[in-house]
């Protein structure tokens, strides 16, 4: 038997893209509640996983970093490790870090009109778990992160 939870928001993943939208919810909507879910065991997603020599940004921080975090490194274009150390930093200042689950693989979501609300099926290492929430944030990425660079 799977437990169940509910959050106001479920955020899938704790990379660029999860970290920024759990800041942004906890400024806009303090009194929202919400969860980051993390499949693998560390914050980061793509700056976390590949750690290649010479690993970079494509884009520019001043661009993809926060607006309300601005980067200020003098390297505009950064390698990874600097990525991941803003992102871990950021996630540590607005106490976002606490909010994540690690080990925590969705492996299904479904919507119930009738009940206005996702129920996510969670695999862990203990077991089976279930989430409700109001709003399914995906911030996932495009990689297969199980698998890494293959």
């Amino acid at each position: 038997m799977s437990s169940m939870e509910h959050v106001d928001v479920l955020i899938v993943g704790a990379g660029l893209s999860g970290i920024g939208a759990a800041c942004q919810i906890s400024m806009a909507c303090p009194n929202k509640s919400f969860v980051i879910l993390e499949g693998r065991d560390a914050i980061g997603g793509t700056w976390d996983l590949f750690r290649y020599p010479g690993i970079r940004s494509d884009s520019d921080m001043y661009t993809l970093g926060y607006r309300f975090r601005p980067w200020r490194d003098a390297k505009a274009i950064a390698d990874g490790p600097a990525i991941l150390n803003y992102i871990r930093d950021t996630a540590n200042e607005f106490g976002v870090d606490k909010k994540i689950r690690y080990d925590h693989r969705v492996r299904q979501a479904s919507w119930s009109s009738d009940d206005g609300r996702w129920t996510v099926e969670v695999e862990t290492k203990s077991g089976a778990k279930n989430f409700t929430c109001n709003f399914l944030y995906l911030c996932t990425g495009y990689y297969d992160y199980e698998n890494g660079y293959t």
